[in-house]
């Protein structure tokens, strides 16, 4: 840094010296009366000034370039539409639409990604057919998402990225929708359950989330897939057997950068 302050001073010195020898020998010879140019001199001044001028407006596009890529962090605020679903060979589950309100923020990790943290209350709807009227029950669960993802800016752009990670997904009861006519339905097909059993599930799942984003600096549009990676129902059917399933999800949503 103390070479890089010197060295425009040594150069405008040097600039000086030359200015002030064209004059005072421009001077000399008229005093003396004798056939003297200066442009030689004044040549090099200018190749000096230039050059000089040259370095120092490489050192500004150089340190504009060097930020061209350098963001603070950002906390953003969205939501998106969930479509939620459970994938079981003990129940089928008809997917419904749900809503995710979130709270994140955005940083800089590397020139070529952004890490992600981010805090989501969600109210997932999906629906099961009951077994002797084949009558749809609507269902709800309501929990928390906490997810930590990893988003590659492609070609180091801030307008798109891909985006995947780990979450941490606390889970409340599936609520019944017509909880005083259906709480004791059974569904499952020829495996029956009972729907107080179906409601039961594990209290904390983790998920894999992968999916993209697009916009721009204070404003991004989200697609994300999750997905618990253990099963997330912890109910039993009539003979005793463990239900299977697990949860997935497609979020569509916004979110908003201060």
């Amino acid at each position: 840094m103390f070479v890089q302050f010197v060295t425009p001073i040594m150069k405008n010195t040097v600039l000086l010296l030359v200015i002030l020898a064209s004059v005072f020998t421009s001077s000399a010879q008229e005093l003396l009366d004798a056939p003297f140019t200066n442009a030689a001199i004044t040549d090099v001044g200018n190749a000096i000034f230039e050059t000089s001028m040259h370095q120092n407006s490489s050192s500004v596009n150089y340190v504009a370039m060097s930020r061209k890529y350098s963001y603070n962090n950002r906390l953003g605020l969205g939501g998106d539409a969930t479509f939620f679903n459970i994938i079981s060979d003990d129940v089928d589950v008809a997917q419904g639409t749900g809503w995710s309100a979130n709270f994140e923020t955005r940083g800089d990790f590397r020139d070529d990604f952004d890490l992600i943290y981010s805090l989501g209350i969600f109210n997932h709807n999906f629906s099961v057919n009951e077994n002797f009227t084949n009558n749809k029950i609507d269902m709800s669960m309501i929990g928390v998402e906490i997810k930590f993802l990893l988003a590659w800016k492609i070609a180091q752009s801030d307008y798109f990225s891909i985006e995947a990670g780990p979450a941490l997904q606390l889970n409340g009861e599936l609520k019944i929708g017509n909880e005083d006519r259906y709480e004791e339905s059974f569904i499952g097909g020829l495996n029956p359950i009972a729907l107080k059993e179906f409601q039961n599930t594990m209290p904390v799942n983790l998920n894999g989330v992968i999916g993209f984003s697009a916009g721009a600096r204070n404003f991004r549009a989200t697609v994300h897939y999750h997905y618990s990676l253990v099963d997330s129902l912890t109910g039993t059917n009539l003979i005793g057997d463990d239900i299977d399933g697990n949860f997935s999800f497609l979020s569509v949503g916004a979110r908003f950068y201060f």
